[in-house]
This record gives structure tokens, sequence and C-alpha cells, in this order.
């Protein structure tokens, strides 16, 4: 199969998969909640939508939609992996379906009352009252609700074009007096004024030139009262505290003798869950040397060319890796996975129980044992495992005798770690591949479920 079938047959696959969790959401939302609607972006629905799938219920809904996205899931083939509270009243559920080496995400996005940077700017008993009824059987918001609710999210992204210019000159045209209303709600003083003009021709020069006056105009147009705050505010630290104890982020290690896998491996899984995080980033540990090499050693491999230094300096060496080590995970790991980051490892320090010469170590074992203990654990760790039939020294320079043995010692390792997985990397990259993207969906999956309180 050529490169551009390839692509082909994963783009089909990705239309068909975001039409089947379509129709059968919106069946579910039909059968199962009180009032719905869908936000935006539902002019080719079921077959095709080009943003998320942004959807309003009720708060007693809103509550049971994890048990209905679940069964949304299961009914399309899909797995429900990942949850993020981004607001108070709302939370993006992520679907995905391995096919091969390639994944495909669904992410619909559930709001009860629609708030954005934590103010509230359309109540969903509101914008339910006011809904209607599409030609192809869903239910929309009003006009004038569809043309709040498209002003207020790109204003608060900050991000604005021509197609949404276009879209709500349409929606101004069709119904100018609710619209009006609408912007002076939302958007007082000369701003708004200028929008009414904007949204009347069309032009919405204006807007791409002086995007933050208006986003300030509007701030400032909808404040919360003080009485408001504070009704919210028990809310909001459960929300905060439920994030830092439940990280939407996620925090990986990959681990094993063959640094080509590794690679391999990290590569894929960046780019197959890339969609459902915010940001994702990577850390090679243990990659720096414990004291210098001599300028008349031969090149050998990244790992294993150290010079093994003598215990004070081993033993100092170890405790400068856990202080950084302890330290990247109170002020990078854990902030970043409170943001919802996914934050992948290429080894991780447990590793110097296995392979103490990637730092040329020579002190005394229990030392690597106690840094090992006393060091943060990732949530999952993925060892990618060579089979003794498999091994071979042309990729590392290190004899197959030593590969056997710390291959072994990798095995124990990883059954320290409550959540893991061993993957045959001596398979083809397609193969590695699937097996490392399904390692993590499996964990992903299984910590939303039990976060969400999903039973099986």
């Amino acid at each position: 199969m050529t490169a551009q079938n390839v692509v082909e047959s994963r783009g089909k696959a990705f239309v068909t998969a975001r039409a089947s969790v379509a129709r059968t959401l919106l069946e579910a939302l039909s059968t199962r909640c009180k009032s719905y609607c869908i936000l935006s972006g539902y002019d080719r629905l079921p077959d095709h939508f080009d943003s998320d799938f942004d959807f309003m219920v009720d708060r007693e809904d809103f509550e049971r939609m994890p048990r209905i996205i679940d069964d949304v899931a299961r009914q399309t083939g899909s797995r429900l992996f990942q949850a993020i509270d981004h607001e108070l009243t709302g939370r993006a559920y992520f679907l995905g379906s391995l096919d091969g080496p390639s994944l495909t995400i669904v992410q619909p996005d559930c709001a009860a009352d629609y708030r954005h940077f934590g103010r509230r700017w359309l109540p969903a008993k509101e914008v339910l009252a006011a809904r209607r009824l599409h030609p192809h059987g869903f239910y929309i918001p009003s006009t004038a609700h569809e043309f709040a609710y498209l002003l207020i999210k790109r204003l608060n992204l900050r991000n604005f074009n021509r197609e949404h210019g276009y879209r709500l000159h349409r929606l101004y045209v069709e119904d100018r007096i609710e619209c009006g209303r609408m912007i002076a709600r939302f958007c007082r003083g000369p701003e708004g004024s200028s929008i009414v003009r904007m949204a009347s021709a069309n032009d919405w020069a204006p807007m791409y030139d002086s995007l933050d006056s208006y986003r300030s105009a509007m701030m400032r147009s909808e404040k919360e009262t003080l009485a408001q705050k504070v009704q919210s505010s028990p809310r909001r630290a459960l929300h905060w505290f439920r994030r830092m104890v439940q990280p939407p982020g996620c925090w990986i290690a990959f681990t094993g003798t063959d640094d080509y896998a590794i690679a391999l491996v990290l590569n894929a899984v960046s780019r197959e869950f890339a969609p459902s995080f915010r940001t994702i980033s990577y850390r090679r540990v243990l990659a720096r040397v414990a004291g210098r090499k001599p300028a008349n050693q031969a090149r050998q491999s990244f790992a294993h060319g150290r010079v093994q230094h003598g215990a004070a300096a081993s033993i100092a060496a170890v405790a400068g890796l856990w202080i950084e080590n302890l330290a990247t995970r109170l002020f990078r790991i854990l902030p970043g996975m409170i943001g919802a980051e996914l934050v992948l490892f290429d080894h991780c320090l447990h590793d110097l129980r296995v392979d103490s010469k990637r730092i040329g170590y020579g002190g005394p074992t229990w030392v690597l044992r106690a840094a090992a203990r006393l060091s943060p654990r990732p949530g999952l760790v993925v060892l990618l495992d060579t089979p003794p039939e498999a091994m071979r020294s042309d990729r590392s320079g290190i004899p197959v005798s030593e590969i056997t043995q710390r291959r072994s010692a990798y095995l124990d390792l990883v059954r320290d770690f409550s959540s893991q997985a061993v993957i045959n990397a001596s398979q083809e990259p397609a193969a590695v591949i699937h097996d490392a993207v399904e390692a993590v969906l499996a964990h992903l999956e299984g910590r939303t479920r039990k976060r969400l309180d999903i039973q099986a």
C-alpha cells in the first residue's frame, strides 16, 4: 500500500468514526435527555462536522452525561479515555478507536451553563427554552443565542477569521433585532455599535485590527456580582481541588534496552494523542554525563561509553539526579498535568537500578534502590522489550549477553509499578506502535472510568 493510500484510508476511517459517534450521540441526546441543543457547527451533521461536537444540556443531564457518553462509545466501537473539566459546567470527552497504528479521536464537548474563563455567559435554562428544531431532526440554539455563543467564544479565544465573521453576518441578517440585543447585552459602548455595523455589512476589518479591545469591552460588560461570586466560590474551590488531585494530564515513561524503539514509540504516542491534551512535553532522563569522559576514550554508544566513577562521585551524581527529578516533578510535571499536559519520559530515574552504567555509577547498589524507592513514579511505565531470540548488538554496540542480563532486570523492574505494560519491540514498527498506543489508551481509559465512576 502506497503512502497516499494509507493517508486516504486513514482519512476515510476518521470520517466514518466521527459520523458514527455523531449519529449515536444525537440519538442518545434525543432519547435520554430532557432537552439539548447543538451549539454550533451543525450544518453538515451527522455525517460531517468541522470542529468539536459542542452541545448543551441542563444540569441534571450534565451529571448523567458520563454514562451516556460511555454507552455511545460502546455502541460505536470506541473507548472513552479522557475527560477534561475545562469549566465548572463544561466537560470535554475524548473517544478513541484504534485502527492499526492509527488512533481516531472524537471530542464531544458538553456544557450546562455556557462558561468561559470562569464567567457564566449563557445559562442553559435560557438557551434550551429558546431552542429550535433543525431540518435534520436535532435541536439547535435560537439565532440570537448562536450569534452570542459564537461571538463570545471567538473573542474569548482571541481567534477570529473571515469564516467566523461570515457566519456571524448570516445569523445577524436572519434576526437583526434579537442579535442586536445580544450585542448590547454582551458588548456595550462604541465597540458594541461597531460590531452592529460589522455584522450588518460583513466587514470585519476593525475586528481583525483590534481584537483585544473588543474582547476587553465584552469582559467589562459581563461581570459577576459579589453575590454570584460568593455563590459559586465553593464549586470553584471543589473544581480546582479535583483538578489538582486528579489532573487531566498524564506522566508516562518509556524504558528498555532498545533506544531506537523508544524513540519510535515516543514520536507515535505524541502524534496520536495530541488532540486529547492541551500540550505535550518530552524529557530525556539520565542523558547527562556524571563527570567528563577522557579525551582519548573511543566513541561508544550514548548510554554505555561512560567511565566508572568512584563511590563518592557516584553517590553525589545520584543525589543530584534525585533532587533534579523531585524538583521536576513538583515544579514542572505536576503543574503541567494540572494544565492537561501529556508528559513523556525517555527512561526514568528508576532505570538506574538496572542500568547504572548510563551515569558511570561505581557506588553501592543500596543507594540506587533508595533513590528509586523515594522518587516520584510515572502514571504508566511502558517497557519496550526485546525477546532473547531477537536480540542483537548492532544498534547499541552492547554485547548480547549484557543485553540479556539487563532485559531480565528490566522485566523485574516494571513489575514494581502498579500501572505498566510490556511490548515486544522486535515486531514490525507498525505493530510496535499499535501495541504502545493501545497500552496508553488502556491506561487512560481505566483512569477515566474510575474518575467518572463508570462501572464496567
